[in-house]
């Protein structure tokens, strides 16, 4: 597995066709400021239902040849989620496997985001970065206390910082 190569945003997200700002129909051009910046993404409360997480999503993996996963961040909110391949014991036939996430890898402040990977080999988290202020934070999956005893694996974010 490669790893995902720094994305400018205002280019193109990492993983996607189109940045959010242009989604717009081919009849319909997209909404300017006129200072040919983007305009600023729509709240994701204006946008999304109770219970649904509005898009679009940029994809990334860490650089690690043995971490065989691949993160999502929602550009608008900065939700990421984590998933990756397992063939269980017997089986002829894969499954994807997606992690449950921490509060710490929920929405966010609303903004630009992206995901950006390091060039350390030995990296299994991905860097969350928002565009537009700045902010940073390295999201990974982690072994978390669940309620009751054990652990389950979860996907958590460190506090965002510059």
């Amino acid at each position: 597995m490669t790893a995902a190569a720094p994305s400018a945003y205002a280019q193109a997200p990492a993983g996607g066709n189109e940045s959010p700002s242009t989604a717009a129909s081919p009849a319909e051009p997209a909404p300017s400021t006129g200072q040919g910046a983007p305009d600023p993404a729509p709240s994701a409360a204006a946008e999304a239902g109770p219970g649904m997480e509005p898009g679009p999503y940029v994809f990334g993996s860490p650089p690690s040849a043995q971490a065989n996963r691949l993160y999502s961040v929602n550009v608008r909110t900065g939700e990421v989620s984590a998933c990756q391949f397992e063939r269980p014991e017997g089986s002829v036939i894969g499954v994807t496997k997606c992690f449950p996430r921490d509060s710490s890898a929920g929405p966010s402040e609303t903004g630009t985001y992206d995901l950006i990977s390091t060039r350390y080999s030995g990296e299994t988290g991905i860097f969350r970065v928002n565009a537009e202020t700045g902010q940073m934070s390295v999201c990974y999956v982690r072994d978390m206390p669940k309620e009751g005893g054990g652990t389950e694996p979860s996907v958590v974010c460190t506090k965002a910082s510059h």
